[in-house]
């Protein structure tokens, strides 16, 4: 038994290259060949053999959708809320459906169907619905789908079906401005000022008075500006430009 005393300690290498013709056992010890191993090191060297080696996998950083968001938003809020003040006289946004469907609303769902991924919740749902909005608008105002000259017989019903869905998009709006009286002031003004151009764009529809349908034109050209500023509050960074602002959070801004 001198010679299992004096082996205690497994060694890998000897244990591959020896030819093991003879195995036995004495208690906690294990004799393979003409080495004696105690039975728990041969066991964890064993065990260290027959385990994989896993690498840990890199987690991607992933960008924040919001911007884009709100890119798209205030591009798209800014040129229709100028046709609906009537600047410069115009009217006519037929121009515009191609921005409508595409960069204010096929962008912006992807921006909510980004923020589902990034586990944002009201950004999604924000996002993705006034995506919805855009695409349904400019849908109306394309003459093929012959939403408007439906009611060629009947404008009183055409502006009663359109007050119907701007109202609807008010309602939503004030909705999502109740979520938003945590956190900055940016985006409670944005969503604040753009409640109260659907308010006034559903009130002149019904009333047929285009003062107060220019005056929610004016409020959606703030609602914009308000989305402009917290688009550059979200990608302006030290690292990229000199002219840093602050996005200025609202009281009971969680912290955590």
């Amino acid at each position: 038994m001198s010679s299992s005393s004096s082996s205690s300690t497994v060694e890998k290498s000897k244990f591959e290259t020896t030819i093991i013709q003879e195995v036995s056992s004495h208690g906690d010890l294990i004799t393979l060949g003409p080495h004696t191993y105690r039975r728990e090191e041969l066991l964890n060297v064993l065990e260290s053999q027959q385990k994989p080696v896993y690498t840990p996998s890199t987690q991607r950083k992933l960008a924040n959708p919001v911007p884009l968001g709100l890119a798209s938003f205030s591009l798209s809020c800014l040129v229709l809320s100028l046709v609906n003040a009537n600047v410069r006289g115009v009217t006519n946004c037929k121009l515009l459906i191609s921005l409508f469907m595409f960069f204010g609303g096929a962008i912006e769902l992807f921006a909510g169907l980004l923020c589902f991924v990034t586990g944002d919740t009201y950004a999604m749902t924000v996002f993705s619905s006034f995506g919805g909005f855009w695409i349904s608008w400019g849908c109306i105002n394309t003459d093929q789908f012959h939403s408007i000259s439906a009611y060629d017989s009947d404008p009183v019903m055409l502006a009663n079906i359109e007050g119907f869905f701007l109202a609807g998009w008010t309602v939503f709006t004030f909705l999502m401005l109740m979520c938003t009286l945590k956190s900055t002031w940016g985006l409670f003004l944005l969503l604040t000022f753009l409640d109260l151009t659907f308010l006034l764009l559903t009130i002149g529809v019904f009333t047929g008075n285009n003062n107060v349908s220019m005056a929610g034109g004016y409020f959606g050209i703030l609602a914009s500006c308000c989305g402009w500023y917290s688009l550059y509050c979200a990608v302006v960074t030290p690292e990229n430009s000199y002219l840093n602002l602050d996005a200025h959070v609202m009281p009971h801004f969680p912290t955590v």
